[in-house]
C-alpha cells in the first residue's frame, strides 16, 4: 500500500514537473531563442542593425543617401549594391560588411540584404533605366565621352546647380557642395550618383532637372563632378623617410 502511495506521488510529480516545465513563465517561445548572428535571415533585423543608423529606419531621412529610391536603385543596379555592402567604399564611412574583409555579415546575409531592398523600393516596372547616364566615369569614356574637365564643369555648375548651392558652392536655398569636410568624406563617385540620382529626400532634383529646359548631358555631369572634386582640400604628400629624420632631429620635413 505504501509502495502504491510512493509511485502516485511520483507519477503526480513528474507530471507536474513536465508541465511547469514547458509552460514555465517566462519562457522564450521560438521567435524569441536566441540567434547566433550569423543565422540571422531576417531582412528588418539585418537592416535595422547595420545601415539604418546611416541610410534611415525605412531607407530614408538618415544622415547618408536615401536606399529607398528606385531611381538610385536602378542607377547603381543589385551587383554593385552587393559589392558596396560586401567591401565597404574606401576613403568614406561605407565599411565592409563581409565576413571576409573583417566585417560581420555572411555572403547570405548579404544576399538576403540586397535582395529585399530591390524588392521592397526598387520599381522593376520602370522604363527610366534606358535613359540613365553611365553609372562611373569609366564607364562614361568607354561611351566617347571625354574625362571630367573642372574648367567645363564651372560653367555647367552654374547652369545647373547655382541657383541652389551658390554661385561658388558654398551654399543657398540649399547647402554648400564645396564645405572642405563634406568633400573630405565622400568618394568622387558619390558626388556623381548625386548629381545623377538627386536626392529626393532633401528636394534635390537628378539630372533630368524638371524644372529646366534640358537634362543634364553625360559629358556635363562628368565635368560638374570633376569641379567639385577640384575643390576638396589637397593633403601634402609627407615623405615617411624625411618625417621619420625630422622627428629624431627635433625639426619638421
Amino acid at each position: 500500500m505504501r509502495r502504491a502511495l510512493l509511485l502516485i506521488l511520483w507519477g503526480s510529480t513528474m507530471l507536474v514537473g513536465g508541465i511547469s516545465c514547458d509552460g514555465a513563465p517566462g519562457k522564450p517561445d521560438e521567435a524569441e531563442r536566441y540567434q547566433r548572428p550569423s543565422a540571422i535571415m531576417d531582412f528588418e533585423t539585418l537592416y535595422g542593425t547595420r545601415c539604418s543608423g546611416c541610410h534611415g529606419a525605412e531607407g530614408r531621412a538618415g544622415p547618408a543617401r536615401p536606399l529607398a529610391d528606385p531611381l538610385y536603385l536602378e542607377l547603381v543596379n543589385s551587383k554593385r549594391v552587393t559589392l558596396i555592402v560586401a567591401e565597404g567604399i574606401a576613403g568614406t564611412t561605407m565599411p565592409a560588411f563581409a565576413k571576409s574583409l573583417g566585417g560581420s555579415l555572411t555572403e547570405e546575409q548579404i544576399d538576403v540584404l540586397v535582395e529585399a531592398m530591390f524588392s521592397k523600393w526598387g520599381d522593376p516596372k520602370s522604363k527610366s533605366i534606358q535613359s540613365l547616364p553611365p553609372y562611373s566615369e569609366v564607364d562614361s569614356q568607354a561611351l566617347g565621352y571625354s574625362a571630367g574637365n573642372p574648367a567645363r564643369g564651372a560653367t555647367a555648375y552654374g547652369q545647373f546647380c547655382g541657383d541652389c548651392h551658390g554661385a561658388d558652392g558654398k551654399g543657398g536655398v540649399a547647402g554648400s557642395v564645396t564645405d572642405r569636410s563634406f568633400l573630405k568624406l565622400v568618394s568622387d563617385q558619390m558626388l556623381r550618383t548625386s548629381v545623377i540620382a538627386g536626392r529626393p529626400d532633401l528636394g534635390m532634383p537628378d539630372w533630368r532637372m524638371r524644372s529646366r529646359e534640358r537634362a543634364m548631358t553625360p559629358q556635363e555631369i562628368s565635368d560638374v563632378v570633376a569641379w567639385l572634386a577640384a575643390q576638396r582640400p589637397q593633403v601634402p604628400r609627407v615623405d615617411v623617410a624625411d618625417a621619420a629624420e625630422g622627428a629624431i632631429r627635433g625639426t619638421r620635413p
